[in-house]
């Protein structure tokens, strides 16, 4: 590993050299783990005491921790502990629902929450090699996070803070999703680049990714007017499965066949503006042989007059 490498990704020199910004995309991610075991000693603390509190911080701040594969770090060393350090922040938090749910004897949390530290691990994996060893074989940031995106998941969650305080506070209702507020707003943000997006594979992933996503919020509402267990079920495993999709296509992003070169984009309107020019030329020389037909008919008019 080399310490002065850097991500060829799009706008990174830019994204790097501005410090307020690198801080900020580095410590969000921190932040959003951190909140993560917060809620999860919290719940498991304070739950029966139905306080209302459920964790709307976690459940608001975890859209910066799936940010965390496109922060501008230029070290590979830094980039290394970085991700190895919130994927421990993350398995703290995890292993605190398990331990917790085990003592309860609830069979259906523990297996849940041991899916998720699975497919987590597996994930961290796959991010270390994307981010720390993957630029020999040319992988890079496609789908970067950029200034004005910060602001604009900003602003989206301060609009669904205010929408889901009397939710999360309201001790009749008990949300069981973990990440979907954040699934939200990654697949608008995932969506604008889906004009970039080269083959089935990328494009079905994101579509499937929104319909799990659908699903599992449609189900957890349905559960909780009907408190009834098979939609709770089906909203987890809704849940699990987006989980597996968002880290695909976030795994996908790293590799250049899954985008459009610039090359085959310029190519294609070569290709664009070819075909108009040959349209237009086959107009004009079909209104010069009308015209030329027309002076003709004249002529042969006047020499018979």
């Amino acid at each position: 590993m080399h310490r002065t490498d850097s991500e060829e990704s799009i706008s990174t020199k830019n994204r790097a050299d501005d410090l307020f910004f690198v801080l900020a995309t580095g410590i969000l991610p921190i932040i959003a783990q951190g909140a993560y075991i917060f809620d999860v000693f919290y719940y498991h603390t304070y739950g029966e005491l139905s306080t209302g509190y459920e964790g709307l911080l976690s459940s608001i701040l975890s859209v910066f921790a799936y940010l965390q594969y496109c922060v501008p770090f230029r070290s590979r060393y830094v980039r290394f502990f970085y991700h190895l350090f919130l994927w421990i922040l993350s398995e703290v938090g995890t292993l605190g629902h398990l331990v917790s749910y085990a003592k309860k004897d609830d069979v259906l949390h523990v297996v849940l929450y041991a899916l998720w530290a699975t497919i987590d691990s597996i994930y961290f994996i796959c991010l270390i090699y994307c981010r720390v060893f993957g630029k020999s074989r040319g992988l890079h940031v496609h789908m970067p996070i950029k200034q004005e995106h910060l602001f604009h998941f900003i602003s989206r969650l301060e609009v669904i803070l205010a929408i889901f305080i009397p939710v999360f506070f309201n001790t009749h209702l008990i949300t069981m999703t973990r990440d979907n507020i954040a699934f939200y707003i990654l697949f608008d943000f995932f969506a604008e680049h889906y004009h970039r997006f080269n083959g089935i594979k990328i494009k079905a992933t994101l579509y499937i990714f929104v319909v799990a996503v659908t699903a599992s919020v449609t189900t957890e509402w349905i559960h909780v007017a009907r408190h009834e267990q098979r939609f709770e079920i089906a909203s987890l495993i809704c849940e699990i499965v987006a989980a597996c999709l968002c880290y695909s296509l976030i795994v996908m992003q790293f590799f250049p066949s899954n985008f459009a070169q610039k090359k085959s984009r310029k190519s294609k309107r070569l290709e664009q503006i070819t075909a108009r020019m040959s349209v237009t030329t086959e107009r004009t020389s079909d209104n010069r042989s009308t015209d030329q037909v027309s002076n003709e008919t004249e002529t042969e008019k006047v020499a018979k007059f």
